[in-house]
């Protein structure tokens, strides 16, 4: 395969999704494009709201899921985002980083994966090689850099159990305001 099939054209619809269509245009344009050129699979009644950045061919969002404005969601490594998650503001997740370590500074490479239900609060950082359990909440600011059990609550840095969410959760997310406001 050329350097041009294989580097460039996937580097050149990364830098349009993000510059583009993830900043000027509706959701379903943006997620027409997202699911076409970046292979971003987007559920049913999901929403990447504008601003976003995304990179990586390995993300996988369930249904009724919200990813709000200016996160970044890292797929070099998959990243899997269950039903019914609310992901907020600003928050970072990441599935690649390097071993300080390595003689060369070689990469890590670890899934991200987070379960139905889950709530990350606003500037949130998700470390690589994370599970997040079903339920759980993430405080905002928290940085997670080890998994989270169902229902837990955590929050600080780094992020440690302050509580137990309810198990008794049947909402089902849909968030779709319009441009970039918080009114829908």
């Amino acid at each position: 395969m050329s350097a041009w099939r294989s580097r460039y054209l996937p580097a050149l619809a990364f830098w349009l999704g993000n510059h583009l269509f993830m900043n000027w245009t509706p959701y379903r344009v943006r997620h027409w494009f997202l699911r076409r050129f970046c292979h971003v699979a987007i559920g049913r009644d999901s929403s990447i709201a504008m601003g976003c950045f995304v990179t990586g061919t390995n993300i996988r969002v369930g249904d009724n899921s919200v990813i709000n404005r200016f996160t970044y969601l890292d797929g070099r490594c998959p990243l899997t985002i269950g039903n019914n998650v609310n992901i907020s503001h600003y928050t970072l997740i990441q599935t690649l980083t390097h071993d300080p370590q390595a003689p060369d500074f070689g990469t890590l490479v670890r899934p991200v994966a987070i379960g139905d239900h889950v709530w990350i609060g606003a500037r949130a950082l998700i470390c690589p090689g994370v599970t997040i359990g079903e339920g759980a909440v993430v405080g905002a600011g928290a940085v997670v850099t080890r998994d989270v059990a169902p229902y837990a609550i955590v929050a600080g840095n780094p992020a440690r159990v302050i509580g137990e969410r309810t198990r008794d959760l049947r909402y089902r997310t849909r968030y779709f305001p319009l441009f970039d406001t918080d009114i829908q």
